[in-house]
């Protein structure tokens, strides 16, 4: 009801032409727009292929967008650090639109994927209050009907945003070994295609971390989803 009176009195701007954005009450229960049609539009949806890695835990990485695109990376930001969930609509999107693609050159069976969230710890979900991974993989889930997985994997250590750390090597020692398999839930994902999801993708050392962690379960691959490269 709050968020209902909010959208009608405090209506939203478009984060990419500033139009107000004005909503009817049954509007607002489905969310509101930070994005509106037509700047969704100017966003670019990254065609080159997926990177491979042969010698990683981590096959391919799937990447959205463009970084660089500045309604992207402001966006991306109010995503993730003003903690806007309505944005999960949007730049999931953009990964739908990108995987749709990919799905459909490679006539890939949605039967044997699975999407995997990059899981958060307890500390810093309670802190943010939400896993900006498990809803844009949430979003993916609902539009491609991919089956969706996000107790499997968990954070068992409490480390530094990898965006406070510049060096690359630093990265990759801050995150290892920090995911670990759930002990609770028996799952077979032998000889299928995992998709881990995450927002942004800087060294890949968190996809990675993931990946491995996920290896023993002897997937057929594992790739990885992000809105963009950063």
């Amino acid at each position: 009801m709050w968020k209902t009176i909010l959208d009608l009195f405090f209506p939203i701007q478009c984060l990419g032409c500033g139009q107000e954005r004005q909503f009817t009450p049954h509007q607002s229960k489905l969310g509101a727009e930070f994005i509106c049609p037509v700047c969704f539009k100017q966003m670019p949806l990254n065609r080159k292929r997926p990177l491979k890695f042969s010698s990683s835990a981590l096959t391919d990485l799937i990447v959205a967008s463009d970084y660089n695109h500045s309604l992207v990376k402001q966006a991306i930001h109010r995503y993730k650090y003003d903690f806007i969930k309505d944005l999960a609509e949007p730049l999931g999107q953009l990964m739908v639109n990108r995987l749709r693609a990919i799905l459909s050159a490679i006539q890939v069976s949605r039967n044997y994927i699975l999407l995997i969230p990059v899981s958060l710890h307890k500390k810093r979900l309670r802190w943010r209050g939400f896993n900006q991974a498990e809803l844009l993989a949430q979003k993916i889930s609902q539009e491609l009907r991919i089956p969706l997985i996000n107790n499997l994997l968990i954070r068992t250590r409490y480390r530094l945003p990898q965006m406070a750390i510049k060096s690359s090597q630093e990265r990759k020692e801050n995150i290892k070994q920090a995911f670990q398999l759930s002990p609770q839930p028996s799952l077979n994902i032998r000889n299928k295609t995992i998709i881990l999801v995450d927002d942004v993708c800087t060294t890949g050392a968190t996809l990675e971390e993931c990946a491995k962690a996920l290896k023993p379960l002897q997937p057929k691959q594992i790739w990885g989803l992000v809105i963009a490269r950063g």
